[in-house]
Order: structure tokens, then C-alpha cells, then sequence
């Protein structure tokens, strides 16, 4: 018994940081797979039309969006964060962001997008070369890069004392799949969509 009250004080602030680190852990891999399959549901959605293209669609964006809150509905992603998808696209021969659409209640520096807002770039002599940190992730030319963000803040699972309050960010892309119309960006044909995720307003 004296033994185990000597090393209790020792042991269970030990096993308390373990858990936690834990959670951490798994929080960071759970955003990484939204911010994967996101990118990758967005490289392929679209409405095929009568030239073999396809067209995007508002309400294409929507559905995935939707879908990842089904996917993130414990981690409250849109409650305490904000995701930020992007179309990366090459222009007169440079690197622009043609259009982006937006998720989550968080807003401002540290939730936008850090690498640029939509129509950055495009023009030549700019200094915007793509996205991303490290290797950066430029587009094709005639093709199209899918560019997701995530930034979002962890709630511990025990105390801010272990980690502290933590801003974890996420970040993933995937080149277009199919033959898009890139010139039209997204539309918002029948059925239109009553809401447009645009980045210059706060979305649940």
C-alpha cells in the first residue's frame, strides 16, 4: 500500500499524457483522411455533358461537403474549424487559384487559406508559384489540382495541460480525374443549389 501511494502521484499524470497523446495522434490521423477523401471526391464529381466533359456543379460541392461532415460528425469539424477546397489551374501559362468554397464557422488568420485566395495568380510576373508548403503543388497544364485545407482546433481529451491548445492543420490534393470544363469553374444549373460555400462568409 505505501508503495502504491508513493507511486501513484508519479504514475497516473504518466498514463493521463499517454491517453492524450493518444487522442492527439488519432485526431491528426482522422483529419488527414477527411482532408484525403475530400480532395479525392472533388477531383472526380461533375455532371457529364453532351461535349464528353463535365461540368462542376454547385451542388456537387455541396454533397461533398455534407459528406464530410457525415464523415467528421465527431470531431465537429465545421463547429471548431474550417476547411478550405481550392482549384488550382494554370493560366496563361501560371499557376492561379480559379475558384475556392469554404466550410466551417472558424474564420480569419489561421483558419483561411494560407497559400491564397480565389483568382490569385494568373497573371505573369506574379509571384504566386502554387500551394503548399515545401514541395509546392502546381497544376498541369490543361488540367486541373484539387487543393484541400483543414485547420482546426483540438480540444483536449483531458487538460490543456498535458499538450496544450493545439491548432492542427491538414492539408491534401488530387489532380482532376476527368475531362472537366475548367473554363466554366463551377456552375449552378438545375438543380441549382440554394447555397453557394463561398469563402467570403461564415458556413455551418
Amino acid at each position: 500500500m505505501l508503495e502504491f501511494a508513493l507511486t501513484l502521484p508519479i504514475v497516473v499524470p504518466i498514463g493521463m499524457y499517454a491517453v492524450e497523446l493518444c487522442n492527439f495522434g488519432v485526431r491528426q490521423l482522422q483529419l488527414s483522411q477527411a482532408a484525403l477523401t475530400l480532395a479525392d471526391n472533388a477531383s472526380r464529381v461533375g455532371v457529364d455533358t453532351n461535349l464528353a466533359t463535365q461540368q462542376l456543379r454547385e451542388v456537387d460541392i455541396n454533397e461533398i461537403i455534407e459528406g464530410l461532415r457525415l464523415q467528421t460528425r465527431g470531431l465537429q469539424l465545421t463547429t471548431n474549424g474550417r476547411v478550405t477546397i481550392s482549384s488550382l489551374e494554370m493560366k496563361d501559362g501560371e499557376q492561379w487559384i480559379h475558384w475556392q468554397r469554404c466550410a466551417g464557422l472558424k474564420r480569419g488568420a489561421g483558419y483561411d487559406s494560407t497559400y491564397g485566395v480565389e483568382g490569385a495568380g494568373g497573371t505573369a510576373g506574379t509571384p504566386f508559384r502554387g500551394m503548399g508548403d515545401g514541395m509546392t503543388v502546381k497544376s498541369p497544364a490543361n488540367s486541373g489540382v484539387i487543393f484541400v485545407e483543414i485547420n482546426y482546433d483540438y480540444t483536449p481529451l483531458i487538460s490543456s495541460y498535458f499538450i496544450g491548445t493545439r491548432k492542427l492543420k491538414q492539408v491534401a490534393s488530387f489532380i482532376v480525374r476527368d475531362n472537366r470544363e475548367f473554363h466554366s469553374g463551377i456552375t449552378n444549373l438545375a438543380p441549382a443549389a440554394e447555397e453557394r460555400m463561398t469563402c467570403d462568409r461564415y458556413t455551418t
